[in-house]
């Protein structure tokens, strides 16, 4: 038994769920109000017999205790794998990270000096001038405690005789960049001294660094932890343990430059407001927030550096942000996968000579119009480029075309893609069908990166298998103990007809299980499908098709890396999946190394029959479960929710009688072929 098995078999799941939701027992299940989104009819249903929940409402997700610890507590897998794994005293497969424990060391060393910082602020009297400094920038005590900011002695030994007092080594204090070593006099003092200090969290509320401010007019005027294993400053977001349930609430995250923005931000009321660390913004940063909304609205200083630092940012963000492959019919009636910017970037400029802490103290009314009214992305590169170019020139039209260009081909809607096009002809005065051109061309040698080209700049190179290679043979291993890609089966040119009469011949397997062992058959069938299901006029296959959290994370895993150029590599793929699933993983190559040697044509059919049987199998057993919520709805005299739930099994009877067309359209097709 795999650790993912064993923690579903101890989790109660109705227990577990209970902790966040409200239920209600109703017959065999459990039901209540969802917690992802706001409703009054309760539609969030957990299933004890199975360990699975699902929204029969507007979220229409689901999944077992993993999936639901992952969109509770905006966790990836291995998060959400070690959390349950340490609760419920299960040792996880991986091998024991014996730098865990040091890094176990180091948050403890960052709380321990926190609240040194915190308690100097109150009660010591050399705090006097840092109290007074908090009091002019209007932050309350309440504020004060929330963040714990705090505040560092003008002495070189304070912080370091304190934590040596409470048994951290010095090699401890270094380590977490809280004194330094001065090489010369061979002595260690404070890093901190005479600043304004104010925590720096991780995502989960850990002290992982501080940044200090100082009183003064000494340089710098702010200084921040150096590099350590806990703080990378690229990584980090200031404010986000404090702002994640916010900006997922509201779905929309506010990007501002400094400390005291967020601070001034939180204290007034504007919970989803952040800072990113460093002088522009990160891939990782973005990446991060990426998780919890897709409505980025980046407000910084007005001032020309302000406005360097925010094309900075765009610049970044553009080039880390999720794309998304969509199907788009092309003028000769082609379908084509265009990729598109799955994020809305928009700019709240502040008034001139005013950063967002200026407008927030002094306007709070006046922030939040700002925020509303931001400006969209191609909006204020347009308006930007005409301060940065000579548009009268043939040079600077050329660059401004060269800046919108890529920008405009990334926007999803035709309409608003002909609207720039024609802003930006009148701008430079170039005619619109060659602005077009160049649109089009942006879109077709577009350089920025895919999910699976992200994927690869954090997994390594990755090479690609010819249509058609093996998956592996699970008995045979590799020397270092990852699985070793077997010769067969292949999918090779073959008369015998599709697999799917021939499925009996190896172990019995889910549906779903039997479509993940295809793609891992030929991993260029992720591509394809999402192309064929556009033709089908069926959804593209989603994390939502899995039920599994397993056959979830390795499709994630796949599709990442399918939607790129790079290369595939067996190896580096295993690598990529938490060894956890690694055992998952093994039944499905051994599962798929059973099965008869086909064609490539047959794979790609059977993997489109199997999609289609495994959305109507999960349709009819959806319809069972909301006719029992109706029925429990009525019984119970709460004609609103019978009524919705009557809408909704209406809605489920249309979905299931699109999906049997499209079942007896492809029959047809598939009769052709054989």
């Amino acid at each position: 038994m795999t650790a993912i098995d064993e923690i579903k078999q101890r989790v109660d799941i109705v227990e577990f769920i209970g902790r966040y939701v409200e239920l209600k027992r109703a017959g065999t299940t459990y039901k209540g109000l969802c917690p992802f989104h706001d409703e009054r009819t309760p539609s969030f249903v957990v299933f004890p017999h199975s360990g699975t929940w699902r929204c029969f409402g507007a979220c229409g997700i689901g999944g077992d205790v993993f999936s639901f610890l992952m969109q509770r507590e905006n966790l990836d897998f291995r998060e959400a794998l070690q959390q349950l794994a340490n609760e419920f005293g299960i040792t996880l497969e991986e091998e024991r990270d014996t730098s865990q424990d040091q890094r176990n060391r180091l948050y403890g060393i960052n709380e321990a000096a926190a609240t040194y910082f915190h308690q100097i602020l109150h009660h010591h009297n050399g705090a006097q001038e840092a109290r007074a400094y908090l009091q002019r920038r209007g932050i309350n005590e309440e504020t004060v405690a929330q963040f714990q900011i705090g505040f560092a002695l003008d002495s070189w030994t304070g912080l370091r005789d304190y934590l040596s007092e409470k048994g951290w080594s010095i090699e401890e204090q270094l380590a977490a960049g809280l004194v330094k070593r001065h090489e010369e006099r061979n002595s260690i003092y404070d890093a901190f001294r005479g600043r304004v200090i104010i925590p720096i969290r991780d995502r989960q509320g850990r002290t992982i660094g501080f940044g200090g401010r100082v009183l003064g007019d000494s340089q710098p005027k702010y200084l921040n932890t150096a590099e350590t294993a806990l703080f990378q400053k690229s990584q980090v977001i200031f404010g986000l343990d404090l702002a994640r349930d916010t900006i997922r609430h509201d779905n929309k995250v506010v990007i501002v430059e400094g400390y005291m923005d967020v601070i001034a931000a939180h204290q007034h009321g504007f919970t989803n407001v952040v800072a990113c660390m460093g002088t522009s913004l990160t891939s990782e940063q973005l990446q991060q927030l990426h998780r919890f909304t897709n409505n980025f609205v980046l407000a910084l200083d007005a001032d020309a550096a302000g406005q360097q630092a925010t094309i900075r940012g765009l610049n970044q963000a553009r080039q880390s942000l999720l794309r998304v492959q969509k199907p788009t019919v092309t003028p000769t009636g082609q379908v084509r996968l265009a990729e598109r910017l799955s994020a809305n970037l928009t700019i709240a400029s502040m008034p001139t000579g005013q950063d967002p802490d200026d407008v927030i103290r002094q306007a709070p009314a006046e922030w939040q119009k700002l925020v509303a009214q931001a400006q969209p992305l191609v909006d204020f590169y347009l308006r930007f480029v005409a301060t940065q170019y000579d548009l009268q020139s043939a040079q600077g039209k050329g660059l401004a075309v060269a800046e919108l260009a890529p920008l405009i081909a990334e926007l999803d809607d035709e309409i608003e893609r002909q609207h720039y096009i024609q802003q930006l002809s009148r701008q430079v005065q170039i005619d619109e069908l060659t602005i077009l051109s160049r649109v089009q061309a942006a879109s077709k040698t577009s350089k920025l990166p895919t999910e699976r080209k992200r994927a690869a700049s954090r997994f390594g190179a990755i090479r690609k298998p010819q249509p058609g290679t093996a998956t592996g043979d699970t008995d045979a291993h590799a020397p270092n103990g990852q699985l070793k890609p077997s010769s067969s089966p292949q999918v090779e040119p073959d008369t015998t007809g599709a697999i799917t009469a021939k499925r009996s011949a190896a172990r019995a397997i889910s549906q779903e299980d039997h479509l993940v062992a295809n793609l891992l058959r030929d991993p260029d069938l992720v591509v394809w499908l999402s192309s064929a299901s556009a033709h089908l006029d069926l959804e593209a296959l989603a994390l939502r098709d899995f039920t599994s959290v397993q056959n979830q994370e390795i499709f994630k895993a796949l599709r990442y890396y399918m939607q790129g150029d790079e290369p595939w590599d067996w190896e580096l793929f295993q690598e990529a999946l938490a060894v956890p699933l690694h055992g998952h993983l093994a039944q499905l190559l051994s599962y798929s190394a059973q099965l008869p040697q086909c064609t490539a044509i047959d794979l790609r059919m059977d993997t489109v029959a199997t999609l289609i049987h495994l959305r109507i199998d999960q349709l009819r057993t959806e319809a069972r479960n909301i006719q029992f919520l109706q029925d429990d709805a009525a019984r119970q005299g709460d004609m609103q929710a019978a009524k919705q739930f009557a809408e909704l099994s209406n809605q489920q009877i249309r979905d299931l009688f699109h999906l049997q067309q499209r079942k007896h359209d492809f029959s047809l097709r598939l009769a052709k072929l054989h």
